[in-house]
């Protein structure tokens, strides 16, 4: 299994989070871009590691909390060919929920189905997907709503992909939201907007992603 960092900090900077992954898995190559760069661009290194139709997981450089089998209870929703996409329950330090994209802060069934809102579908912190062929799109400064843009590239070309929120795998996300402020959340949301709605942000509804 390829486990891929898309960050913007140095590999050693990573020693202890990428012991913990070894620690808990067997097997698994873990790949971490290490770019001064955006996210994006972060991401798409790690992506070319990939081949298209091969199941990897990608993972924030703030994620912590892994335990042994974390890695088959993020993916057991992917044993059905139409899931393309299944994202941990991502939990603050405390251990209660931590924001979604859908809002859906139900602690069962074990996976539950995710549709889009027109805007997102699922947080990308800690992620298991089915490569498709779909690059993160480098137009969108630092980071933010880069995710959001590849996952609608997915529904784009598939409307019946399905997406799914795990509660099986809970992992801890510290959301440090790294290059994601001020002019850049302003730049990639009207982007994002323009690109997928024909309109600026602006004349959308706001949007909150808790």
């Amino acid at each position: 299994m390829k486990i891929l960092i898309p960050t913007c900090r140095r590999p050693q900077e990573l020693a202890g989070m990428m012991s913990a992954i070894h620690a808990t898995t067997d097997d698994s190559a873990v790949i971490v871009s290490g770019l001064p760069a955006s996210a994006a661009i972060n991401r798409n290194y790690c992506l070319t590691m990939v081949a298209v139709g091969e199941v990897a997981i990608m993972i924030d450089d703030d994620v912590d909390g892994f335990y042994p089998g974390w890695i088959d209870d993020l993916l057991a929703a992917m044993r059905d060919e139409s899931v393309v996409m299944a994202s941990a329950r991502l939990l603050r330090s405390d251990g209660s929920f931590g924001p979604t994209c859908s809002r859906c802060l139900d602690e069962s069934p074990d996976e539950i189905e995710i549709t889009s809102n027109g805007v997102c579908v699922l947080p990308t912190a800690a992620i298991g997907f089915r490569n498709r062929g779909f690059t993160f799109d480098e137009h969108f400064l630092g980071s933010g709503w880069e995710d959001n843009d590849w996952c609608q590239q997915y529904l784009a070309a598939d409307p019946s992909a399905k997406f799914i929120q795990s509660n099986r795998c809970r992992l801890v996300h510290r959301n440090e939201m790294k290059h994601q402020h001020g002019e850049n959340w302003r730049h990639n949301q009207a982007y994002f907007f323009q690109k997928w709605h024909g309109r600026k942000a602006a004349k959308c509804p706001s949007v909150n992603l808790l």
